[in-house]
């Protein structure tokens, strides 16, 4: 579609990738890109890790620094729900995001 940005977005479950239809992977990507923007980096290659004990949030691979937890939670609670409806999805074990244009 004209005037709309193509990202390329993979989901990773230890280290295997879940394959998305494009709807999925644009609607991941610009959910990443806003978390990431919100936070006030303005970068087209996000990146999102979470696993039993850590979240992490990354553009342009650097860590993007997130000082409290209602943040942290948000973001977590947003990207659990969804992909709550995906198959192969497991939260007792890592998932990573990643997109980029």
């Amino acid at each position: 579609m004209e005037g709309i940005t193509e990202l390329k977005t993979t989901l990773m479950v230890n280290d295997i990738v879940i394959p998305l239809n494009d709807f999925t992977q644009a609607f991941l990507g610009n959910v990443l890109r806003g978390m990431a923007l919100s936070l006030g980096s303005r970068s087209n290659d996000v990146g999102f890790n979470i696993d039993v004990n850590e979240m992490t949030l990354y553009s342009d691979d650097t860590n993007i620094e997130i000082k409290e937890e209602s943040k942290r939670l948000m973001m977590v609670s947003t990207v659990r729900g969804m992909l709550s409806s995906i198959k192969g999805v497991v939260w007792l074990e890592r998932v990573t995001i990643t997109t980029r244009e």
